[in-house]
């Protein structure tokens, strides 16, 4: 037996940063502690968005005023933001024109309903009753007009809409001089609802005028082919509420994808007192356990099937526990966004801060942390461990054997419904003696769990070669005897541990938190500017400054900065910038393709920049940022353009690169592209007249976009001449990330991550094809004294798997039941059963699983039906039954039987769609055997009156996702786990219990191991997906 560590070592915080220059941070950066020049105060532009834009636009909220629209009435009132100006709309049946945006087109829109004087309804010209109604219905769903108690997430709150407003932010009025939420219903040639951003930033920082078209506004875009699809008002509802959170978020400034998304789906779900978005939701995917390895950034169909909505959701649900962060802080994290494109926070930039206040609160001054890149015990590292414990916790069924601790567990009303399917974990059965799992590749923030079922005396060791960077914890249930509780350890490369009592669930759970794992550096050679005689000739002579790499091609969605130092120009007009290159990179395109009106010439490029700073920048911070000014230089005969004089390269067309631009033209969208001309190193020429006698510096920005990559660019010989005498002869690779406590020019939100020198974020996810490994192997006992440890188990059913893009779902309905054949693998009982599902619903209010004999006239087989509540206008997605010996009889090894979903104690709200029968939303799994009449996987939908029916294989090839575990029978000396096993390692106790008699002393441990003696000669064979 090894040593058994701890749970965590004591690890410090994040290194604070020195407090005395932060303090001269401060100080210099606004007049008064901790307050910003925007007006406010620092913390509360991190730890309270709402109040700090209160305060920075001087807005108060009157009596009744709602939520969303909180300080209107206030800004008119006491401010001259809009100029006296407030958008006005036509009366109820006025028509408006507004641009389709999901075809591109003009066309008029009617004003079918006003809901809850805040919503405007607008249905395109050719828009039908059913988009009329579910869209209103589901306006008033969000708006809660009749004041249906389900719909209020909480007793403080009104609605859906309230609520939101209240945690997340008011609506970003302050831009669009309107109170009014307004509802496109437009007709796409695709099924989907979105918002845009610069609608309702169209004119910033100031807002709209009397001169701004209708779409320039709080828009929300809603297809009638997504009401076709689907026209449940609770699910269009639920949209809603998603898309106008991006609008809230993006009234507050921009974040990284990943936070972004899982933000609103995070608010769709647990913000509003709603079940999570499920899993099987969305695009298909066949392999769960890739899912939970891949990059926690990762966005695409191919790396994760577009997850990240939910894994980031449910890691801030799980955030959002009032002993972790709780919803406030929560929803601050996720708020925390700036418009100044350098500032932008992405991953740590965003978690490490708040992180680093765990059950703390909101802290009483405001104090950067610096990242770590050395320590795996990181915040964001060992939250992404707890986290994925608070998983594996979800699949221990019953309460008493879960842990304590809320780090480890998911918030209270989650905890008996598994995200995850945790059958689908690598599993080890305790009746054979030992696990020699697979290591899992883990990608940076990626997890692997692996069950162990029931072992007694297990001992867990991580192997001496394991990649230290992943970390492993274990957690133990608590054991069947109730004397050992849960537990959970942490073991490092080359530690062990063995857990005590008798048979205990465990799960090991790994997960790669490399610390520099999201950030570059200079040592990530790949697509960084570095000094490299590789392909230096034919005019370059020792080294270049290149992006290149031998016998590879530069990464995609990459972009890199090569920077001069500060050089004060003399006034003269013969200033000019010079340098040798050559370059390699992604061809020209022959399409006629636009973009924000510039003809595209093609998409990766490099582009010189001239960033111009006061004298006195060159002595502060203020030196590391853009300056006051930035401009695209353009070389002497240009950078070169097609034939109809398209120059555009599309890598140069994001907001980060275009921000710092006064007002871009499409010059500014030029660059070198393509590959240059034959014989190796040419002259490259700019004038820097324009700049004469100013301080500059200057920027060669590399950038990629997310296709084909070829060689790279290189450059030589760099050089900046005033009259023949060289000022600068050479430039520096700088990995530019801002300076923590700097605020932002535009918004005054503070940095509150500084990265180390020599790192920055990843912000192109360079790595997230690097993975890494922890191998890991397990021993118990051959003999265990307690018979559940030696009790042979089996999966069976279905897990969830569909291809990408031909997901089949279901409805169920009250009047029907679906039946899954499935067969005993040995003698014995059903434990558990769970049933996934998707949470958009009508008038369900019980979920019920009977096992019926496979034979006509199918009668259940005399354990009943099992029910599982589904309470609110939403399903909770999962759910668990518990069964065990006592529920349905002995079955025989090879014995057919049916596992029976239905539901029922429908009831009927206000807002239920017209014609809409009440229904169960289940998605489906493919299996082959769905119409092997009598074999296992046949599936039925069977009618429970007499004048409905059965049907064979209803759904063409696919079947229910219920996955089942199934438990050998005890002999009948032992009918049900003792009561007392075992006190401590391998140690058996003296008594037991039994249901209808107590064996004492030296019977009762003989009675023990006779039947754990009995059960371990049972041969058992895995049954994995039946």
């Amino acid at each position: 037996m090894g040593d058994e560590p701890k749970e965590d070592a004591a690890k410090p915080p994040p290194r604070q940063l020195d407090e005395a220059l932060q303090a001269r941070r401060v100080e210099a950066l606004a007049p008064g502690q901790g307050q910003s020049a925007f007006g406010g105060n620092l913390l509360d532009s991190l730890w309270d968005r709402q109040e700090y834009r209160r305060a920075r636009f001087n807005l108060t909220a009157d009596p009744g005023e709602h939520s969303c629209f909180s300080g209107f009435k206030s800004m008119f009132r006491n401010t001259n933001r809009c100029q006296g100006w407030q958008r006005e709309y036509p009366a109820k049946g006025g028509n408006q024109t507004f641009l389709n945006t999901g075809q591109v087109r003009y066309a008029s829109f009617t004003l079918a309903e006003v809901v809850g004087d805040h919503i405007n309804v607008w249905l395109e010209d050719d828009s039908s009753d059913l988009h009329r109604s579910v869209t209103i219905k589901a306006a008033q769903i969000y708006a809660n007009t009749l004041g249906v108690k389900e719909l209020q997430p909480v007793a403080e709150s009104k609605s859906w809409m309230d609520h939101q407003c209240k945690v997340f932010g008011a609506m970003p009025f302050m831009y669009t001089c309107s109170d009014r939420i307004n509802i496109l219903v437009q007709k796409c040639g695709m099924s989907n609802a979105w918002v845009i951003p610069s609608d309702f930033l169209h004119n910033y920082p100031k807002p709209a005028d009397n001169t701004s078209q209708a779409n320039f506004d709080i828009v929300f875009y809603m297809c009638q082919e997504l009401i076709d699809q689907n026209p449940n008002p609770y699910s269009a509802a639920t949209t809603f509420a998603h898309e106008l959170a991006h609008v809230i978020q993006g009234g507050f400034g921009h974040s990284f994808y990943p936070m972004i998304e899982g933000g609103a789906t995070w608010l769709e779900g647990s913000l509003l007192r709603l079940p999570p978005r499920p899993m099987c939701f969305g695009w298909g995917f066949q392999d769960w356990n890739e899912i939970l390895a891949a990059h926690i950034y990762a966005t695409t169909k191919p790396e994760n099937a577009r997850k990240f909505y939910q894994i980031h959701a449910m890691l801030l649900t799980y955030l959002s526990q009032k002993e972790l962060l709780g919803d406030a802080a929560t929803s601050s994290l996720q708020n925390y966004e700036t418009f100044d494109s350098v500032n932008i926070p992405w991953g740590r930039g965003a978690y490490d801060y708040f992180l680093a206040n765990l059950g703390k609160g909101s802290p009483s001054r405001f104090s950067p942390v610096q990242l770590d890149v050395a320590d795996v015990f990181h915040p964001f590292g060992t939250v992404l461990l707890d986290f994925r414990i608070a998983m594996a916790a979800q699949c221990i069924a019953e309460e008493a054997r879960r842990p304590s601790e809320v780090r480890y567990l998911m918030p209270a009303h989650l905890r008996d419904q598994p995200f995850w399917d945790c059958s689908t974990f690598q599993t080890f059965w305790s009746s054979s003696n030992s696990s020699d799992p697979d290591a899992m590749n883990l990608h940076y923030g990626g997890a692997a769990i692996f069950r162990l079922a029931m072992p007694q005396g297990a001992t867990i060791s991580v192997a001496a070669n394991a990649d230290p960077r992943i970390r492993t914890k274990v957690l133990a249930a608590g054991d069947s005897s109730g004397a050992f509780a849960a537990e959970v350890r942490e073991l490092r490369p080359g530690g062990n541990t063995t857990f005590g009592g008798g048979a205990r669930e465990l799960f090991v759970v790994q997960v790669n938190v490399d610390p520099e794992g999201e950030t570059v550096s200079l040592h990530d050679a790949k697509g960084l500017w570095k000094r490299s005689s590789y392909g230096c000739s034919q005019g370059c002579r020792g080294q270049a400054w290149t992006n290149a790499v031998a016998n590879e091609s530069y990464p995609p969605n990459a972009r890199t900065s090569l920077r001069s130092r500060l050089v004060r120009l003399p006034n003269t007009t013969n200033v000019s910038l010079h340098f040798l290159a050559k370059w390699h990179l992604e061809a020209e395109i022959s399409d006629n393709e636009t973009l924000f009106g510039c003809g595209i010439r093609g998409y990766d490029g490099v582009q010189i920049r001239v960033h111009v700073y006061h004298d006195a920048d060159a002595a502060t911070s203020s030196c590391h940022k853009d300056g006051y000014k930035v401009k695209v230089l353009q070389p002497d005969g240009g950078y070169g353009h097609l034939a109809g004089g398209q120059k555009a390269l599309g890598a140069f067309i994001s907001a980060d690169l275009l921000v710092p631009l006064a007002n871009h033209t499409c010059d500014d969208l030029a660059g070198y592209t393509g590959k240059s001309a034959p014989g190796g190193f040419h002259w490259q020429n700019f004038t820097l007249a324009a700049e004469a006698g100013l301080t500059v510096r200057i920027e060669v920005i590399f950038s990629s976009d997310g296709s084909e990559a070829f060689e790279g660019f290189w450059l030589t010989n760099f050089e900046i001449q005033a009259d023949g005498v060289v000022l600068l002869s050479d430039a520096h690779h700088i990995l530019a990330s801002p300076t923590a406590g700097s605020v932002g020019k535009y918004d005054g939100i503070p940095v509150a991550v500084q990265y180390p020198e020599g790192y920055k974020a990843d912000l192109g996810v360079s790595k997230k094809k690097l993975t890494i490994s922890a191998p890991w192997s397990a021993r118990w006992s051959e003999s265990p004294t307690d018979p559940v440890a030696a009790q042979p188990r089996a999966y069976l059913g279905w897990s969830y798997s569909a291809p990408s893009s031909n997901v089949a779902t279901a409805r169920l309905h009250p009047w029907q039941e679906a039946c899954l054949q499935l067969e005993a693998p040995f003698p014995g009982h059903l434990d558990t059963a769970t049933l996934f599902a998707l949470v958009d619903k009508v008038g369900i209010g019980v979920v019920t699983l009977v096992a019926r004999s496979a034979i006509p006239p199918y009668a259940d087989l005399g354990g009943g039906a099992v029910k599982s509540a589904s309470e609110g206008v939403s399903d909770p997605g999962a759910h668990r039954f518990r069964l065990g010996a006592k529920w349905g009889p002995e079955l025989q090894k090879g014995e057919a039987f049916f596992l029976c979903v239905g539901t029922g104690e429908v009831k009927s709200l206000q807002y239920d769609g017209e014609g809409l029968q009440p229904f169960l939303h289940l998605p489906l799994t493919e299996v082959n055997s769905s119409g092997n009449v009598g074999k296992t996987g046949w599936t039925v939908l069977r009618g429970n009156s007499t004048n409905v029916e059965n049907v064979t294989d209803p759904w063409q090839g696919h079947t229910l996702s219920l996955r089942a575990e199934f438990m050998h029978s005890l002999p009948a000396t032992t009918t049900t786990t003792p009561a007392a096993a075992v006190a401590a390692a391998a140690v058996a106790a003296a008594a037991a219990t039994t249901e209808t008699q107590a064996l004492s002393g030296a019977a009762g441990l003989r009675a023990l191991t006779v039947a754990a003696a009995v059960l371990a000669a049972v041969s058992e064979t895995a049954y994995r997906n039946s």
